[in-house]
C-alpha cells in the first residue's frame, strides 16, 4: 500500500484529474448560478401570479350582486374541501368585507399596499381607489419554495448523468491524445538491452519530436563507445594470440633445450601464465563476438549436429569418456547462430569440466523440444554465490586456473539472443551438483 501511494501518478492520470476536476466544478458552479436566476425569475413569476390573481379576484367582487348585503356570508368555501395555500380578502372601509375566502379569517392581512412576507405567506395588497376597494391575496411561501425546489432539481437532474459522462469522456480522450506517447513507450520498451537502432521520428507528433531526436543522439553516443570497447577488446585480443603464442613456443624451447633443472622449471612457469593469458585472450574475442555479432539468423537450423560437434572436440582434446550426451532422434530446429551455439556450449561443457568432481561424468543432454541442459557432480554451490555466477570474472570456488569469464559469455549469449537461461545447484534429481538450462 505504501508502494502505491509513493508511486508518481502519471501524466496521463494527472491531465485526466485535473481536467475532471475542473469540468466538474465548472458544472456544479453553472448549476448554482442557474440555480439562484431561476429561483429569482421563479419568485418574481409567482409575484406576478399573485398580482394576476388579486385582479380577476376584484372582478368578481365586483359583478357579485350580493356585495350590498351585509348580513350574507361573504366567505368562499372550497368546491372539493382540500386545503389550499392561497388565501384572500376583498373590503371596502364603507360596506367593511366583501368577499375572502374560508381560511382568511385566521391571518392578520397588512393595509399597506404591495408586497411583503408576513407568519410564512407572501402577501399582495392593491388599493382600488376607483371603487374604494381593497384586495389582499396570500400564498404560504412553503408552496412557492416547493414548487420552485421541485423545479430547480428537475433541472438539476441531468447533472447526475452528465457529469459521469463527462468524466468518461474525458478519460477517454486524454487516453486517446496519448496514444503517441504510448506507442512510443511500447517501442522502446519493445527493444531489447542491445537494440540501439535509432527511432523513427516521421509521423511523430511535434511535442515528442525533439524527444525522440535528443533520445536518438544519447543512443548514437551509447552505440558508439558500446562499439570503440568491444572494437578495443575484439582487437586487442587478436593482436594479443600471436605475439603469446610466440612466447609460448619460445618458452616450450628453453625448456626443452636447457638442462639446469631451475631453468626447467622456470619456463614451464612461464609456460603455463602464457597458456592462461592466451585462454584470457581466446575468452575476450569471445566475449567480444557475442556482444558486437548477429545471433538470431531467422532460419532454423537443426542445432543436434553442433552439438556432436562440440562433444567430440573435447573428446579429441582428452575427454573421451567423461562426456555422457543425449540426442533426441528427431531434429531440434533453432535460428540461433550456430557459432554463438558453439561458443556456449564449448563454455559450458569445459566449466562443468573444471568444476565437477574428479572422474564424474560430465552430462550433456539436449531435449526434444529444444532445451539443452549440461550438468556434472559436484558440491552444492550457496544460492548468494550461485546469483553471482553470470557475473564477468566471478569464479566458483575451486576455479583453479579459471578466467571466470565462461558462464558471464554464456549470459550474454542468452541476453542478446533473448532466450531461457537458467542456473541451480543442487542438480535436479540429487543433491549435489551444478546444472544450466538453456532454451535458444
Amino acid at each position: 500500500m505504501k508502494t502505491l501511494l509513493a508511486r508518481p501518478m502519471s501524466l496521463q492520470a494527472r491531465i485526466a484529474l485535473v481536467l475532471g476536476a475542473v469540468i466538474t466544478l465548472l458544472w456544479i458552479i453553472s448549476a448554482i448560478v442557474t440555480s439562484r436566476v431561476f429561483l429569482h425569475e421563479f419568485s418574481e413569476q409567482f409575484d406576478r401570479e399573485l398580482r394576476g390573481t388579486a385582479e380577476r379576484i376584484v372582478q368578481i367582487a365586483l359583478r357579485d350582486k350580493h356585495r350590498e348585503d351585509e348580513e350574507s356570508d361573504h366567505s368562499v368555501r372550497r368546491l372539493q374541501g382540500h386545503k389550499d395555500k392561497l388565501e384572500f380578502v376583498v373590503w371596502s372601509a364603507d360596506r367593511g368585507i366583501i368577499l375572502q375566502s374560508e381560511g382568511a379569517t385566521a391571518l392578520g392581512f397588512p393595509t399597506a399596499e404591495g408586497f411583503s412576507d408576513i407568519g410564512g405567506y407572501r402577501v399582495y395588497v392593491d388599493h382600488i381607489k376607483r371603487f374604494d376597494m381593497t384586495v389582499a391575496v396570500a400564498q404560504h411561501i412553503s408552496e412557492r419554495n416547493e414548487l420552485a425546489w421541485a423545479a430547480v432539481l428537475g433541472m438539476s437532474l441531468p447533472l447526475v448523468v452528465v457529469i459521469p459522462l463527462s468524466l468518461i469522456a474525458i478519460v477517454l480522450v486524454v487516453r486517446r491524445g496519448f496514444t503517441p506517447v504510448t506507442d512510443l513507450r511500447r517501442e522502446m520498451a519493445r527493444r531489447g538491452p542491445h537494440d540501439l537502432s535509432p527511432i523513427a521520428v516521421n509521423g511523430m507528433v511535434p511535442e515528442l519530436a525533439p524527444l525522440v531526436r535528443s533520445t536518438n543522439k544519447l543512443i548514437a553516443r551509447l552505440s558508439e563507445a558500446f562499439e570503440a570497447e568491444r572494437s578495443f577488446a575484439s582487437n586487442a585480443a587478436h593482436e594479443l594470440r600471436t605475439p603469446v603464442a610466440g612466447a609460448i613456443a619460445q618458452a616450450q624451447r628453453l625448456r626443452a633445450e636447457s638442462t639446469d633443472a631451475g631453468a626447467i622449471a622456470r619456463a614451464t612457469e612461464i609456460e603455463a601464465t602464457l597458456k592462461r593469458l592466451n585462454r584470457y585472450t581466446e575468452k575476450l574475442m569471445q566475449l567480444a563476438r557475442a556482444e558486437g555479432s548477429r545471433l538470431r539468423t531467422g532460419t532454423p537450423t537443426d542445432i543436434r549436429a553442433v552439438v556432436r560437434l562440440i562433444v567430440q572436440d573435447f573428446e579429441r582434446a582428452g575427454a573421451e569418456g567423461q562426456i555422457t550426451l543425449k540426442l533426441p532422434d528427431q531434429p531440434v530446429h533453432s535460428d540461433l547462430d550456430m557459432d554463438a551455439l558453439g561458443i556456449l556450449l564449448r563454455n559450458l561443457v569445459e566449466n562443468a569440466i573444471r568444476h565437477g568432481n574428479a572422474g564424474a561424468a560430465v552430462t550433456v543432454e539436449l531435449t526434444a523440444d529444444g532445451e539443452l541442459v549440461v550438468a556434472n557432480d559436484c558440491p552444492p554451490v550457496s544460492a548468494e554465490h550461485l546469483a553471482r555466477l553470470t557475473q564477468r570474472f566471478n569464479r566458483g570456488n575451486g576455479a583453479g586456473d579459471g578466467t571466470g569469464l565462461g558462464l558471464a559469455i554464456v549470459h550474454v549469449i542468452a541476453d542478446r539472443s533473448r532466450s531461457w537461461l537458467t542456473v541451480r545447484s543442487p542438480r535436479t534429481g540429487s543433491d549435489q551438483g551444478f546444472e544450466v538450462r538453456f532454451r535458444p
